[in-house]
């Protein structure tokens, strides 16, 4: 009988205890991958984003010499927005290609290639405006 008393007797304790042992290091190992994921995700959304909008600086130039400088300079612009440790830490990289030459040709389709860091590639055509 004393046993069964002593089993049945209520410990306050123990529920905050069973917590902090078996819940909390499973929402900080959760906590963890869901903000690598977000990190990862957004890493691709920026390079997807840049690609994009340096081919666009392309394409959308008055003249063929200010082409590649512009789409570079878009990458400059990026560049300089980011930490000292972001910049050396993720390189980045801009390729720009053309499917037939001169690039500034009209109708003439024109991509741009992002490399971020060793794993991450970002690509974005777009055609040269018909009417130049």
């Amino acid at each position: 009988m004393k046993v069964i008393k002593y089993i049945n007797k209520s410990d306050p304790g123990s529920a905050i205890a069973e917590f902090l042992i078996f819940t909390l290091p499973f929402f900080t190992a959760f906590l963890i991958l869901i903000t690598a994921i977000q990190n990862r995700s957004m890493a691709i959304s920026e390079s997807k984003n840049l690609a994009r909008q340096s081919v666009r600086a392309f394409v959308s130039s008055p003249n063929e010499e200010l082409a590649r400088v512009r789409a570079y300079q878009v990458v400059e612009i990026y560049k300089s927005k980011q930490s000292r440790t972001a910049r050396s830490l993720r390189e980045i990289e801009l390729d720009l290609t053309c499917s037939s030459y001169p690039c500034f040709t009209p109708g003439n389709l024109v991509t741009a290639t992002i490399k971020v860091g060793n794993d991450q590639v970002a690509v974005a055509s777009e055609y040269v405006d018909l009417w130049r």
